[in-house]
């Protein structure tokens, strides 16, 4: 190629040199570029590169253009320069593409929009790419960005499968691996009862195999005889799965590696004090999570903290002295907070709350869990713009509760693309929300546009005030009693049409239709422990509240949160690493971040005639537009 452009070159200045007529200098060759391009490449100056080419286009004969622009649209989206990638491409005309650029150019447009969190039109994009298994790299990228697609629309289990397409065509031993831990994570984000729902009957797929996995190891991880031989049973029933030869080998290997028990754990609690109902919750939920393990059980021993910060370190001391090799509590922020600037820990800790004072010391052996608010917070953000909902009003409570909440929403909110119109905080003493409702629907601006009108025309008009049309849905933090009050009074206002998203706080966890009817349609986020109505929960959550009839229907989540705290002691070394990030508890599906912080992923309810029915997970798969690649398995 390189020959070929000089000789057009040369044979240019001749023709130049005949005539007289000056001539436009010529494009370097590509090749000429990619060897310019690499030093910068090397530096990690993407922009740099990317100018290279686009500069050589300029000059470049005319059927080269396109391909130019296209090389330095893929450098831009290297380098993660979004507003210049979507320079290029809206230079570029695709009626002048070629078959093979048009495709390219699709692919980048879709990888451009999940760049932007538009999964929608990514995957309008994707659908146009047609026979991806013929691309150069037999649709890597392709089922790659669909993944991506799937994941930011909240549906793991599409991105898993299109994951599980993707696993067919990889060649490499690493990128296999790494691509089949995406699909465990993706799989791993679902419900037992999504899963068990979606495998198929005889002829079990390659889907029904990954889905039975998770199955298998969130069920018997913790038994390493029973797990073994249900991996056997698994084998038998799918032979030759993908995940026999690469996930599985990892998983048994890092269980192996890092699951150890404890041989003695002290329960620090305030057990006497104005936060002792609560402590004894968080006990009982303890001695239910110790008794439901399997065998040899650690000696568990409880130590009462009084609520008292100054006493923690002294308590903790003790326990150590006593024999302790793991301290689970305390359970007060101040507490924990008192404990965390006491030293080193010479025994690992899991808290029962988190405290934003808590250093950021990876060698402090402090693990944070607990019932934070702004995990909710957080995963109401997500499922709004999952919904499509990208502008919303929010009604907050004026304190500091619903001050820390609304940060945390808005954070993830508006890193989602998400627009907050308005957001009005109320009295939560108050009785009547008109106010804040009012003036969150602009409706003194209808109510203002009409007055006016009727002064220029002299005379009684009709009138309706309307809200304001921008406005897609609702944010509303409140507890029950503020609740059953606003959710009506938004009817009244003209927004009984918008959805309105909230988290558990509106939900005293205990049905009661005769009150909670004014909440139909409200939809918000809890814990398994309180909406499963027939599982393996809500068995275990009737026998609690027949031997505690007041304080097990009062202190359902703090029981469940002494549940899942003993049952995670185990994994905790776990949450880190591949395969195993994610522990299915009665307070949801438990991570951890860097910070040693334990956060939980919630299921989803609504309010229908005074109930609190769990909403299902998206249970579609689709394959329009798809071939499904060989070697699927």
């Amino acid at each position: 190629m390189y020959r070929l452009l000089l000789l057009l070159f040369v044979t240019a200045l001749g023709v130049a040199a005949c005539t007289g007529t000056p001539q436009r200098p010529l494009a370097p060759a590509v090749s000429a570029l990619d060897e310019s391009a690499q030093p910068l490449l090397a530096q990690g100056d993407y922009l740099g590169a990317a100018q290279l080419y686009l500069s050589a286009a300029k000059t470049a004969p005319e059927n080269q253009r396109s391909g130019l622009r296209l090389k330095a649209a893929d450098l831009l989206a290297s380098g993660e320069h979004w507003a210049q990638l979507g320079q290029v491409l809206a230079g570029l005309q695709r009626e002048t593409l070629e078959t093979a650029q048009r495709t390219h150019y699709q692919l980048l447009s879709a990888r451009l929009a999940l760049a932007q969190r538009q999964p929608d039109t990514a995957l309008t994009l994707l659908a146009g790419v047609t026979s991806p298994e013929s691309l150069a790299d037999r649709g890597q990228q392709y089922y790659q960005l669909r993944a991506e697609a799937y994941a930011q629309t909240g549906n793991p289990l599409e991105a898993a499968r299109q994951l599980i397409w993707l696993d067919g065509v990889l060649d490499d031993p690493a990128a296999k691996l790494k691509n089949q831990y995406a699909i465990w994570e993706q799989l791993s984000s679902l419900s037992d009862a999504a899963l068990e729902a979606m495998k198929t009957a005889p002829p079990p797929d390659a889907l029904s195999g990954w889905m039975e996995l998770v199955l298998i190891t969130r069920a018997y991880r913790a038994d390493r005889d029973r797990w073994s031989s249900e991996l056997d049973r698994w084998r038998h029933r799918y032979p030759r799965h993908a995940a026999e030869q690469a996930l599985l080998p990892d998983l048994l290997y890092q269980v192996g590696q890092f699951v150890s028990q404890a041989n003695q754990i002290a329960v620090l609690l305030p057990l006497t004090g104005s936060a002792a109902d609560a402590a004894a919750a968080v006990r009982d939920g303890i001695l239910a999570g110790f008794y439901r393990s399997g065998s040899p059980r650690p000696d568990l021993r409880f130590y009462d903290t009084a609520g008292n910060p100054q006493l923690v370190w002294s308590v903790y001391q003790r326990a150590i002295n006593d024999g302790a090799d793991f301290v689970i509590g305390p359970l007060l922020k101040e507490s924990v907070q008192a404990l965390s600037q006491s030293g080193v820990l010479p025994v690992p800790v899991l808290a029962l709350n988190h405290s934003d004072e808590v250093s950021h010391n990876s060698e402090l052996r402090l693990y944070q869990f607990g019932l934070a608010p702004e995990d909710e917070a957080r995963q109401v953000a997500q499922r709004a713009i999952a919904d499509g909902h990208q502008h919303l009003v929010a009604l907050v409570p004026d304190n500091a509760w619903g001050g820390r909440v609304l940060d945390a929403f808005q954070q993830q909110f508006t890193s989602l693309g998400g627009n907050m119109l308005d957001v009005e905080r109320y009295d939560a003493t108050a009785a009547d929300f008109t106010r804040p409702i009012r003036h969150a629907l602009n409706l003194e601006d209808s109510e203002n546009r009409y007055q006016a009108l009727q002064r220029l025309f002299g005379e009684k008009l009709n009138f309706e005030p309307r809200r304001r049309q921008d406005v897609q849905g609702v944010l509303l933090l409140a507890f029950p009693r503020e609740a059953r009050q606003i959710k009506p009074q938004l009817r009244f206002h003209h927004a009984g049409d918008l959805p309105v998203y909230s988290t558990s706080h509106v939900y005293q966890a205990s049905d009661d239709p005769a009150i909670d009817r004014d909440l139909d349609g409200l939809l918000f986020c809890d814990i398994p422990w309180a909406l499963d109505t027939d599982g393996p929960w809500a068995t275990q959550r009737r026998q609690v509240e027949a031997l505690w009839p007041g304080r097990g229907q009062r202190y359902q989540r703090l029981f469940a949160l002494g549940f899942d705290a003993y049952q995670v002691v185990p994994w905790l070394d776990t949450l880190n690493l591949p395969g195993f990030a994610q522990f299915p508890g009665a307070t949801g599906i438990l991570s951890m971040d860097s910070d040693k912080q334990l956060h939980r992923t919630l299921e989803w309810a609504r309010f229908n005639q005074g109930l609190a029915e769990k909403v299902q997970e998206s249970l579609t798969t689709s394959t329009e537009g798809q071939h499904e690649p060989e070697g699927h398995w």
